[in-house]
C-alpha cells in the first residue's frame, strides 16, 4: 500500500473519470490500480488496460476442467461474480452466458440487473432487459451474468442488496462492477470495511452510473496484477472452494 498514493475526489468526484480517464490508462494489457477517497470512504479502483479482455467464467460451461488459478500469468485480474449457492453442486445464480454458450442457473429475486460483455465492452443494465441481452451473448459469442443492480443511472440502491447482508450490523468489505458516466468499465472493492449503505454512496460519488454488486463474503478471495506485483484481494476463506464462476481481466 506505500506504493500508492491516496487521491482527494472530496466535491470533485470525476477527477478519475471524464477526461482524466483516459489520461491514466495506457494503451497495454495490464490492470491499472488506484487508491481513492469519494464520500469520506477509501476506494481501491482497478480498470483494465486498453488492449485486456474481459470475460466472464463458469465452472458450469463446456470444457471447464478446474477453478482459475493465481498462478496463470495470463490471468490479471479474477473476482467471484455471481452468487453461489453453498452446496456441493455450486450452483449460479441465474442465467449466464460464456463465450455465446448460454447455461441454465438457479432462480433468485437479488437478479434484478446483468453485465453484457459483448466485444469486450461492458455494459450493465436493469433485468428488464435481460432477454436481449442473453440473446445478443449468444449471437455475438459473448459473456453474460446476473446479481444485484445497487446503482442504476447515478442512483443508489441499498435496497436491492439481500437483507441478510444490509443486516449486518460489522462494517465489511464490499466490491462491485461499474461501468462510469464517461463509459469506462471498472472494478470498485472498500480499501476499508464500511456500511454496504456507505459503499454504495461512494461508488455514486466516485462516478459510477451503473454497478453490479459482486460476491463477497467467504467467496470473495480473488487477485489483481499490477506491474508484475499479485495482490490478493481477500483472505482465501473455506468456502473459497465453493467459487464457482468469476469476473476476469486477461493478456
Amino acid at each position: 500500500m506505500k506504493l500508492f498514493k491516496w487521491i482527494l475526489l472530496g466535491a470533485v468526484p470525476m477527477v478519475l473519470m471524464g477526461c482524466g480517464t483516459k489520461s491514466l490508462l495506457v494503451n497495454n494489457d495490464s490492470v491499472i490500480m488506484n487508491h481513492v477517497e469519494a464520500a469520506g470512504h477509501k476506494l481501491m479502483v482497478m480498470n483494465p488496460g486498453d488492449n485486456a479482455q474481459v470475460r466472464f467464467v463458469s465452472h458450469k460451461q463446456s470444457g471447464f476442467t478446474a477453478a482459475p488459478s493465481i498462478d496463470d500469468s495470463n490471468i490479471l485480474l479474477n473476482v467471484a461474480a455471481a452468487f453461489t449457492l453453498d452446496t456441493e453442486s455450486m450452483d449460479v445464480c441465474g442465467d449466464q452466458v460464456v463465450a455465446g454458450e448460454r447455461i441454465a442457473g438457479y432462480d433468485d429475486v437479488t437478479t434484478t440487473g446483468h453485465a453484457l460483455i459483448l466485444d469486450n465492452k461492458v455494459t450493465i443494465k436493469n433485468n428488464a432487459y435481460l432477454n436481449e441481452s442473453i440473446e445478443a451473448a449468444i449471437k455475438g459469442k459473448g459473456y453474460l451474468f446476473q446479481q444485484c443492480l445497487i446503482v442504476e443511472d447515478s442512483k443508489g440502491l441499498v435496497e436491492r442488496i439481500p437483507k441478510a447482508i444490509r443486516d449486518r450490523q460489522a462494517h465489511i468489505i464490499y466490491r462491485a462492477a461499474c461501468v462510469m458516466r464517461d463509459g469506462s468499465f471498472a472494478i470498485v472493492q472498500g480499501d476499508e470495511p464500511m456500511y454496504c449503505g456507505e459503499f454504495i454512496d461512494a461508488l455514486v460519488a466516485l462516478g459510477a452510473q451503473q454497478a453490479l454488486y459482486l460476491d463477497m463474503g467467504t467467496w470473495a478471495w480473488g487477485w489483481v496484477r499490477e506491474n508484475g506485483t499479485t495482490t490478493e484481494l481477500s483472505e482465501h476463506f473455506h468456502n473459497t472452494r465453493y467459487q464457482s464462476n468469476w469476473l476476469q481481466v486477461v493478456r
